[in-house]
């Protein structure tokens, strides 16, 4: 029996993928304004970053353009983005065995979300409810712990665990 379940993966285009209330996503302006919320998210140098806007929160999950899914269990909620490894098999099998107790974590952040569900989808698009991934975690103030996995040289992984604070 899995410890989790994953969502489908999703892929952006180049650019980060952000993380943001649903409520406030159709705000997004994509690549419009000057500067736009796409600009601001390409600012991000680290694995993960929070940028106020449109009145609320926004995880940018920068490095690179990692194909990206949420993996949820009764106690824990992974953003997991793949690095590389051989097979998508490969893949849930690692997220099976991760122990977040155990990793060296290599970024925190505190970030605020009010509203419910959240939302991931590709920061260079405007958001449209049919292109991104959906779930819930604790409203109010969350950590996102990041860190790699690499349970073999074959496979790994850049995890966002998020909890409430």
């Amino acid at each position: 029996m899995n410890k989790y379940v994953i969502s489908d993966w999703i892929n952006s285009s180049g650019g980060p993928l952000v993380v943001m209330e649903e409520a406030k996503a159709l705000l997004w302006n994509g690549m419009s304004g000057n500067p736009s919320d796409y600009d601001l998210a390409c600012q991000s140098a680290d694995y993960s970053n929070k940028l106020a806007l449109h009145g609320t929160d926004v995880l940018v999950l920068g490095d690179e353009p990692l194909q990206t899914a949420v993996a949820t269990s009764d106690s824990r909620l992974l953003i997991v983005r793949w690095k590389w490894a051989d097979s998508e098999a490969d893949v849930l099998g690692a997220i099976e065995q991760i122990d977040v107790g155990m990793v060296n974590i290599v970024e925190k952040l505190t970030i605020n979300w009010a509203n419910q569900p959240l939302v991931v989808f590709d920061a260079v698009d405007t958001f449209h409810p049919s292109r991104c991934l959906r779930f819930s975690a604790h409203s109010g103030a969350s950590k996102v712990e990041t860190f790699i996995y690499q349970p073999t040289s074959r496979t790994s992984l850049l995890v966002h665990a998020i909890a409430a604070v």
